[in-house]
């Protein structure tokens, strides 16, 4: 039996629990307001939804970018280009250390040119763009002819062809990816050129006797490294870029190697990489020991007629020659080729 005041202490504790729990009701009404309608709600609420922002789960979703596609693979050389690599590598494999012979300097040589020429036609190079190379037996001397980053092969294979005529072997190679799709200039760095020119000068110089390295442009920058690592016989500086058409602020930026940095890169520019083989370069022409024979124009458009004179200056070899010509811009050779340039860089190989 309960007394009046334990029925009204329950009576109160009834109501402060039905308050307690009207209050908890209610905060939790106001929690689902501010957090939205429930998912149970959402087809029964009369409030209109809110408009979502572009930047959403639900646009991310719509608009999410597609995942980036792989880069496909190489494509497989052709059967052709398979065996004359594995002819190539026999030849080299059986020779090792060994000089060539005439007549096997001359089949290395065409097989290395078969194997150049199926790599280049499977990658769809330009003919003008493609390496050249003319061997023959009764050489009595051979010729690498490297171009520039503007020049291409095809800017050389007339002086190629005259030499060859000269009783020269003559290998007019193409920088890395130049010609390739969408690339006319060669991005590549001056280090992988300088490697891919150092290789193609071991080729030639497998037979023995003399080889002399044609620069043209930044070729000529290339073949003053190859100087100073390989036994050239002499060197032919062609509208030779060795002093940048550059600020004096980009020159020492890129001396202090300061191109690196990547907002330096983006301010020098991609021709940063161009710049440092440049400067590298000047110093070896006073180190040098063999005979240079460079030509230049002085409206050259292109490289600094300052080169032409550098070189000049900094020279020691007393069978060097400088010619320089009133007109041409960079195409020394199709301007002044035919007048007698090309004899006179055939009599400078021959001296």
């Amino acid at each position: 039996m309960t007394t009046d005041g334990q029925n009204s202490q329950g009576g109160g504790a009834r109501r402060r629990g039905g308050q307690s729990r009207r209050r908890s009701s209610g905060s939790r009404r106001n929690t689902r307001s501010a957090q939205g309608p429930s998912q149970g709600n959402r087809g029964r609420s009369t409030s209109r939804p809110a408009a979502r922002t572009p930047g959403g789960n639900e646009n991310k979703r719509q608009q999410a970018p597609r995942p980036a596609a792989k880069p496909a693979a190489p494509s497989k050389p052709s059967p052709i280009t398979q065996n004359l690599t594995l002819s190539a590598w026999d030849l080299a494999r059986t020779r090792q250390g060994q000089p060539d012979s005439p007549r096997g300097q001359v089949m290395t040589l065409r097989t290395h040119q078969g194997l150049v020429a199926s790599f280049e036609k499977e990658r769809a190079i330009p003919d003008p763009d493609r390496s050249f190379l003319r061997v023959k037996e009764e050489a009595r001397g051979s010729v690498l002819l490297i171009h520039g980053v503007s020049t291409g092969p095809g800017d050389l294979r007339e002086l190629a062809n005259f030499l060859f005529d000269s009783d020269y072997n003559v290998y007019v190679l193409r920088l890395p990816d130049y010609g390739t799709p969408g690339h006319t200039i060669s991005e590549v760095s001056w280090e992988s050129a300088l490697h891919q020119a150092r290789q193609c000068f071991q080729l030639l110089s497998r037979g023995g006797g003399r080889v002399h390295v044609v620069g043209m442009g930044f070729g000529a920058t290339l073949a003053l490294h190859l100087a100073r690592s390989e036994s050239v016989s002499s060197l032919v500086l062609l509208s030779p870029a060795i002093m940048p058409k550059a600020s004096f602020l980009q020159r020492m930026l890129v001396r202090l190697k300061l191109h690196h940095l990547k907002f330096v890169h983006e301010m020098v520019g991609w021709n940063a990489d161009l710049m440092e083989g440049m400067d590298k370069a000047r110093g070896h022409v006073g180190k040098l020991r063999v005979p240079v024979y460079a030509a230049q124009c002085e409206d050259d458009d292109r490289a600094s007629p300052l080169s032409l004179r550098f070189l000049q200056r900094k020279s020691k070899h007393k069978a060097s020659r400088f010619q320089i010509f009133p007109s041409g811009g960079h195409a020394v050779l199709a301007a002044h080729g035919a007048e007698g340039l090309f004899k006179d860089i055939v009599n400078f190989c021959d001296g």
